[in-house]
Protein backbone atom coordinates (compact mmCIF):
# COMPACT_ATOMS: atom_id res chain seq x y z
CA UNK A 1 0.00 0.00 0.00
CA UNK A 2 2.82 2.40 0.87
CA UNK A 3 4.59 1.72 -2.47
CA UNK A 4 1.49 2.49 -4.55
CA UNK A 5 0.92 5.74 -2.63
CA UNK A 6 4.54 6.81 -3.29
CA UNK A 7 4.24 5.97 -6.98
CA UNK A 8 0.94 7.88 -7.27
CA UNK A 9 2.43 10.89 -5.49
CA UNK A 10 5.47 10.88 -7.78
CA UNK A 11 3.23 10.67 -10.84
CA UNK A 12 1.03 13.51 -9.60
CA UNK A 13 3.94 15.80 -8.83
CA UNK A 14 5.52 15.14 -12.21
CA UNK A 15 2.23 16.02 -13.94
CA UNK A 16 1.89 19.33 -12.11
CA UNK A 17 5.53 20.40 -12.29
CA UNK A 18 5.98 22.43 -15.46
CA UNK A 19 8.74 24.75 -16.55
CA UNK A 20 6.34 27.33 -17.99
CA UNK A 21 2.58 27.81 -18.44
CA UNK A 22 2.90 27.10 -22.17
CA UNK A 23 4.10 23.56 -21.48
CA UNK A 24 0.56 22.47 -20.67
CA UNK A 25 -0.46 22.95 -24.29
CA UNK A 26 2.71 21.88 -26.04
CA UNK A 27 2.50 19.17 -28.66
CA UNK A 28 3.93 15.69 -28.18
CA UNK A 29 6.53 16.72 -30.72
CA UNK A 30 7.85 19.38 -28.34
CA UNK A 31 7.74 17.09 -25.30
CA UNK A 32 10.54 14.96 -26.74
CA UNK A 33 12.65 17.92 -27.80
CA UNK A 34 16.12 18.64 -26.51
CA UNK A 35 16.77 21.10 -23.67
CA UNK A 36 17.33 24.76 -24.62
CA UNK A 37 20.58 25.34 -26.45
CA UNK A 38 23.43 27.44 -25.09
CA UNK A 39 24.26 30.69 -26.98
CA UNK A 40 27.38 29.26 -28.66
CA UNK A 41 25.36 26.21 -29.82
CA UNK A 42 22.87 28.56 -31.47
CA UNK A 43 25.71 30.42 -33.19
CA UNK A 44 27.15 27.13 -34.48
CA UNK A 45 23.73 26.15 -35.82
CA UNK A 46 23.38 29.52 -37.60
CA UNK A 47 26.82 29.13 -39.16
CA UNK A 48 25.79 25.73 -40.54
CA UNK A 49 22.88 27.25 -42.50
CA UNK A 50 23.43 27.29 -46.24
CA UNK A 51 23.67 30.68 -47.89
CA UNK A 52 23.41 31.84 -51.47
CA UNK A 53 26.70 32.64 -53.15
CA UNK A 54 27.47 36.36 -53.50
CA UNK A 55 26.32 37.98 -56.74
CA UNK A 56 28.69 39.32 -59.36
CA UNK A 57 28.85 43.13 -59.01
CA UNK A 58 29.57 43.45 -62.76
CA UNK A 59 26.44 41.51 -63.80
CA UNK A 60 24.23 43.95 -65.75
CA UNK A 61 21.21 41.59 -65.66
CA UNK A 62 20.75 42.36 -61.97
CA UNK A 63 18.90 45.64 -61.61
CA UNK A 64 19.49 47.82 -58.58
CA UNK A 65 17.53 50.76 -57.28
CA UNK A 66 18.85 53.74 -55.41
CA UNK A 67 16.72 55.49 -52.80
CA UNK A 68 14.04 57.55 -54.55
CA UNK A 69 14.35 55.81 -57.94
CA UNK A 70 11.52 53.88 -59.54
CA UNK A 71 11.49 50.94 -61.92
CA UNK A 72 8.84 50.45 -64.61
CA UNK A 73 7.15 47.08 -64.38
CA UNK A 74 5.66 47.05 -67.87
CA UNK A 75 7.41 43.79 -68.68
CA UNK A 76 5.14 42.15 -66.07
CA UNK A 77 2.05 43.24 -67.96
CA UNK A 78 -0.91 45.42 -67.00
CA UNK A 79 -2.59 45.32 -63.61
CA UNK A 80 -6.20 44.26 -64.01
CA UNK A 81 -8.80 45.75 -61.67
CA UNK A 82 -11.47 43.17 -60.89
CA UNK A 83 -15.11 44.15 -60.31
CA UNK A 84 -14.65 43.76 -56.53
CA UNK A 85 -11.63 46.08 -56.52
CA UNK A 86 -8.95 43.42 -56.17
CA UNK A 87 -6.14 43.34 -58.70
CA UNK A 88 -4.33 40.69 -60.67
CA UNK A 89 -2.00 40.27 -63.63
CA UNK A 90 -2.13 38.15 -66.77
CA UNK A 91 -0.27 34.97 -65.86
CA UNK A 92 1.01 34.17 -69.35
CA UNK A 93 2.01 37.73 -70.27
CA UNK A 94 5.50 36.65 -71.28
CA UNK A 95 4.04 34.09 -73.73
CA UNK A 96 1.87 36.62 -75.61
CA UNK A 97 2.91 38.00 -78.97
CA UNK A 98 3.55 41.73 -79.38
CA UNK A 99 0.18 42.19 -81.13
CA UNK A 100 -1.66 40.33 -78.33
CA UNK A 101 0.05 42.54 -75.76
CA UNK A 102 -0.97 45.73 -77.56
CA UNK A 103 -4.60 44.60 -77.79
CA UNK A 104 -4.58 43.51 -74.13
CA UNK A 105 -3.15 46.84 -72.95
CA UNK A 106 -5.82 48.75 -74.86
CA UNK A 107 -8.75 46.63 -73.64
CA UNK A 108 -7.57 46.44 -70.05
CA UNK A 109 -6.91 50.18 -69.90
CA UNK A 110 -10.48 50.91 -71.02
CA UNK A 111 -12.05 48.28 -68.74
CA UNK A 112 -9.95 49.41 -65.74
CA UNK A 113 -11.14 53.00 -66.21
CA UNK A 114 -14.78 51.84 -66.22
CA UNK A 115 -14.30 49.63 -63.16
CA UNK A 116 -12.41 52.33 -61.29
CA UNK A 117 -15.23 54.79 -61.94
CA UNK A 118 -17.82 52.22 -60.79
CA UNK A 119 -15.85 51.46 -57.60
CA UNK A 120 -15.46 55.17 -56.82
CA UNK A 121 -19.24 55.65 -57.22
CA UNK A 122 -19.90 52.70 -54.91
CA UNK A 123 -17.51 54.16 -52.35
CA UNK A 124 -19.17 57.57 -52.60
CA UNK A 125 -22.65 56.02 -52.10
CA UNK A 126 -21.38 53.99 -49.16
CA UNK A 127 -19.92 57.07 -47.46
CA UNK A 128 -23.13 59.03 -48.07
CA UNK A 129 -25.22 56.22 -46.56
CA UNK A 130 -22.84 56.01 -43.61
CA UNK A 131 -23.15 59.74 -43.01
CA UNK A 132 -26.95 59.50 -43.23
CA UNK A 133 -27.01 56.68 -40.67
CA UNK A 134 -24.79 58.69 -38.30
CA UNK A 135 -27.08 61.72 -38.68
CA UNK A 136 -30.15 59.58 -37.86
CA UNK A 137 -28.47 58.19 -34.73
CA UNK A 138 -27.75 61.70 -33.47
CA UNK A 139 -31.43 62.68 -33.70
Amino acid sequence: MKASFTASFALATSLFTMASPGDAFSSSENSNSQPPQEPNQVQQHQQELLQLPPSDPNDTAIKTLQMGQSMPLENLGPIIINTDGTTRRIENWDALTEREREVSWRRIKKRNAERKEMLEEQQKEFLENLQTEEDLKKE
